[in-house]
């Protein structure tokens, strides 16, 4: 397959370039930035798409790439929140960076079939998140008081950070774990695998 790299790392740029030649794909064109693949008039297979660029994010390029060819997020990112918007905006895969090397060449075997690619560890993980209430269930207020717990604040700073009594942070508490579905304890897994302490869009 023809593939275009478009990574900010050099030496990971490099090493990519290695692996896919190695393995019978040509890589037709590499780039720092996402700018840079668009502005170019190559028409690859498939990008290989890293989401943390400078300038243009990977999740902003993504829908103009896809317009264009097949894209295969490798990311280091691997919250199912990132997962899913990847796949919203026209992802045709998605990597974890960790499970680089052979999932990557089946990742481009699954594409040129046609198919759609995700690692099965990631698979896992998105049903549980899909199964689960996501943010848009919770009013402002509950989902301020949620993400405050999850950063590891106590009640009564994550209601003076809101300028409201410990006891209406409660009551937002009670309400959103009611909504969720979940425990205190999980308030930090569920805000992370939710995007609600980093905005996938970002």
């Amino acid at each position: 397959m023809r593939v275009a790299l478009i990574e900010d790392h050099a030496v990971v740029r490099t090493g990519l370039r290695l692996l896919l030649e190695a393995n019978g794909h040509a890589v037709v064109g590499d780039f720092s930035r996402a700018e840079d693949a668009l502005a170019n008039p190559l028409r690859p297979d498939v990008y290989v798409l890293d989401l943390n660029l400078p300038g243009v994010g990977g999740l902003e390029a993504l829908p103009r790439l896809a317009r264009r060819a097949r894209v295969l997020v490798l990311s280091m990112h691997e919250e199912p929140a990132y997962v899913s918007e990847s796949f919203k905006r026209g992802a045709s895969g998605f990597l974890s960076k960790r499970a680089a090397d052979v999932a990557l060449l089946d990742a481009l075997s699954a594409l040129a079939r046609g198919e759609r690619y995700l690692h099965p560890e990631l698979a896992a993980r998105l049903a549980g998140y899909v199964a689960e209430p996501g943010p848009e269930v919770l009013s402002r207020r509950e989902r301020a008081v949620v993400a405050g717990l999850a950063r590891g604040l106590e009640l009564k700073e994550v209601a003076a950070a809101l300028g409201i009594s410990p006891k209406t942070a409660a009551t937002y508490k009670a309400r959103a774990l009611a909504k969720l579905g979940i425990k205190r304890a999980e308030i930090a897994r569920w805000a992370r695998e939710h995007g609600l302490l980093q905005d996938p869009a970002s």
